[in-house]
């Protein structure tokens, strides 16, 4: 157990960290698969990462479908951030809601126990998980078990903390060099969740047609005009790294009295950097005045 522990707390500053932890638990806990994954709101994940490759033909382990409501393994969750759920609580899921299309998948992929914890949760519905999968041969989990998880997620959770601090760490660094300059910018990662701004970007937040947060996501604070630029950052984000588009370039802050917007936005892809749990800065997001005419 103490060298899954240690294989946690080192995952966020070595190259294939979090694989190795995940097989440390995996023989740790005597069990089939282990896996980390985490994303936001709706059934994507944004990463989803296994202890081993499972025979798995069928392609169920990355069919997003089945991270929907059917998946009673992430959905008899208790909203509750390192709390943890066995079989007990996936048993009680099933009896309430219809789960035959992921029970079929588990039962191609013999996997019907484990138990599991968020490790962290947001209010957008973002979640970063760790769960154990164990076969029909590995049996249920035993309180032993579910203590040696227990004691195993307290490091996964501190380790994730690692990792985005260390990635907001990296985001203040970036701006440095902005701190005097006045220029009102903020680092976004790919989930549109703040990693770090310059302080001239802070007065935005108290602007009446300005910036919102929704949890750790920066939002405008005009409906249409959130929608149109969360729809522009994911065309950032998905374009080919070469040839795609790296620039979106905006006005914000609309109303009866400056119809033609109050702001001009411009949002940057950055480049792309080794980024497993998506906590790096991907995008800036760069406010600039417009004369009232």
């Amino acid at each position: 157990m103490r060298e899954a522990e240690l294989a946690f707390l080192n995952a966020p500053f070595e190259a294939d960290g979090w694989r190795t932890a995940l097989r440390r638990l995996s023989y740790a806990t005597g069990s089939a698969v282990t896996q980390l994954c985490g994303g936001g709101m709706g059934p994507t994940l944004s990463f989803n990462f296994f202890s081993e490759e499972r025979h798995d033909p069928r392609g169920h382990l990355v069919n997003p479908q089945l991270y929907g409501p059917e998946n009673w393994r992430i959905n008899c969750s208790t909203g509750v951030a390192r709390s943890i759920q066995f079989e007990r609580h996936y048993a009680a899921y099933r009896s309430a809601n219809p789960t035959d299309f992921y029970d079929d998948a588990v039962s191609d992929l013999d996997l019907p126990f484990g138990c599991q914890s968020p490790l962290m949760l947001d209010p957008d519905g973002g979640l970063v998980g760790l769960a154990v999968l164990r076969s029909s041969r590995d049996g249920p989990c035993s309180p032993d078990l579910i203590d040696v998880f227990a004691r195993v997620a307290r490091q996964a959770h501190r380790a994730v903390r690692v990792e985005i601090a260390l990635g907001q760490a990296r985001g203040e660094d970036m701006l440095a060099g902005l701190a005097d300059s006045g220029e009102m910018t903020l680092l976004l990662d790919r989930h549109g969740r703040l990693v770090a701004m310059t302080e001239t970007a802070e007065a935005m937040f108290d602007a009446p047609c300005g910036l919102r947060l929704a949890g750790l996501a920066v939002r405008l604070a005009d409906p249409q005009e959130d929608c149109a630029l969360r729809k522009a950052m994911a065309r950032l984000l998905d374009g080919d790294v070469i040839g795609g588009p790296v620039v979106h370039e905006c006005r914000i802050g609309r109303s009866a009295e400056r119809p033609a917007g109050m702001w001009q936005l411009f949002v940057t892809r950055l480049p792309a950097k080794r980024d497993l749990l998506g906590v790096e800065a991907q995008l800036a997001l760069t406010l600039r005045p417009l004369l009232a005419p």
